[in-house]
Parts: C-alpha cells; sequence; structure tokens
C-alpha cells in the first residue's frame, strides 16, 4: 500500500509527544461488541533489578466481555464441550512500539518493537493488566524518548483477530485505546503498520512480556487491575 506508507511517513516527520497515560476506551468496556476490549495503555519509566538505565513499561488493561464459543450455532457445538460463558480462553496481546530517535528523519530509521503474550483465561468483567518491558541498556543505545511516538495492540481470541476497525474504517469504541491517537484513521493505521512489520525484524526480543523479565518481581507495579496467568509459548521451544 505506497499511499498508505507515504501518508505515515508524513506523519512521522512531523510527529508529536504522547500522553503518558491514555484514556479509557469506553466508560462501558462490557458493552464492547468485541469478546476482549482494551481499556487503557500506560507508560512509565522504571529501573529495575538494579539497572543502571530506567526501562520502559508498558501496562495494557483489558476487559473480557463475552465468551465467543457461547456464541457458536448449536450445531456446530455438536460432540463438543459446552462453553464457559464467564471466561474467555488464550487470549493473545501483541504490542508494537515505534519511536523517532533524535536525528532520525525517515521513516525507515524509526525504532520499530514488538512482543506478545497470551493470557491463559480471563474472567469476563474482571479487568487484567499485561506489562511489557523494554530495556533501559536499549532505550540509551538507541537513543530512545522515555515513551513511544506511536504505539497499537493487537488482540486474538482462540487464534481469531478482534477487529479493531469497523467496516466503514473507523475505530470499534471499545479499541479506541488501542491506538495511539496520531494514527487513529485506517490509512496512518495501515501504513504504520506495514513500516512496523518490517521494522520490528532488527529488534526481535528487544520488547519482553512480563514472564521473560526475571526481575520484574522487584518492579513496584502501579494500583489498578493484577495482572493474568500466561501460556509460555517460550518453554516449548
Amino acid at each position: 500500500m505506497p499511499q498508505a506508507r507515504a501518508v505515515f511517513a508524513s506523519l512521522l516527520a512531523f510527529c508529536l509527544t504522547v500522553p503518558l497515560v491514555y484514556a479509557q476506551a469506553s466508560k462501558d468496556a462490557s458493552a464492547g461488541k468485541n469478546p476482549v476490549s482494551v481499556r487503557s495503555i500506560h507508560f512509565d519509566p522504571v529501573k529495575i533489578g538494579g539497572q543502571k538505565n530506567d526501562w520502559i513499561r508498558m501496562q495494557v488493561e483489558l476487559q473480557a466481555n463475552f465468551n465467543p464459543e457461547t456464541k457458536v450455532a448449536a450445531e456446530e457445538k455438536a460432540g463438543k464441550r459446552p462453553a464457559n460463558d464467564r471466561w474467555v480462553d488464550k487470549v493473545k496481546v501483541t504490542v508494537t512500539e515505534i519511536f523517532k530517535p533524535l536525528g532520525a528523519k525517515e521513516a525507515t530509521d524509526f525504532s520499530y518493537y514488538r512482543a506478545s503474550a497470551t493470557v491463559l483465561t480471563l474472567e469476563v468483567g474482571s479487568p487484567r493488566s499485561v506489562y511489557f518491558y523494554l530495556p533501559g541498556d536499549i532505550v540509551k543505545r538507541d537513543r530512545l524518548k522515555m515513551q513511544p511516538d506511536f504505539f497499537y495492540v493487537q488482540i486474538e481470541v482462540g487464534g481469531t483477530e478482534v477487529p479493531i476497525f469497523n467496516e466503514a474504517g473507523r475505530l470499534n469504541p471499545d479499541m479506541q485505546a488501542a491506538v495511539h491517537k496520531q494514527i487513529s484513521t485506517k490509512v496512518l493505521f495501515d501504513g504504520a503498520r506495514e513500516q512496523a512489520d518490517r521494522g520490528v525484524n532488527a529488534n526481535i526480543g528487544m520488547l519482553r512480556p512480563q514472564f521473560l523479565v526475571p526481575y520484574a518481581i522487584f518492579d513496584a507495579l502501579p494500583q489498578g487491575s493484577p495482572s493474568p496467568e500466561f501460556i509460555r509459548e517460550d518453554a516449548a521451544r
């Protein structure tokens, strides 16, 4: 999509500093149309594990709204165990952070980081927070701000992607917090995602989910929703 890339590249040239805390996607997330919604995103500088340089911690607050398996037609349920309508299983969270390092002029000079974590299960109506960490030495080495210039969050439930945009190309109400406001149109988002899909290959493994940061247990996590349990894909490697 050359046009999307061109529009996004133009935006990157004039990017602004993002606020530290992002508003909730909806006052009533449980009324969302998606099985899982993103309630809010927070970025904080943290010093953990005796490290010299501040890490960047990203908090993604989720809420399960309904189990999509309960909506499967009766004929498709034959021989299957009845779905638990109070729990949503295998919720994969993929975050992408985009930074404009000092001196960067082109979108190809930006720094792109991505990580994923799969939540074992979420109880409907009970918010949970998933944390991701970018090491302080990487922040210093790559000359990054303490918060990204752009970001977005993608959710999959049972292997099915939760739609960020509706058919009209507008952000779904319960996913508004999942996308930085400056790339909240479909054209800009598609351009950012296309650039990021290539750019993250240079930084694989740098941004990490909380369970891959051994001394994250010493991090003084903010007040709010607790963390869920995770499926450890790394354990199968």
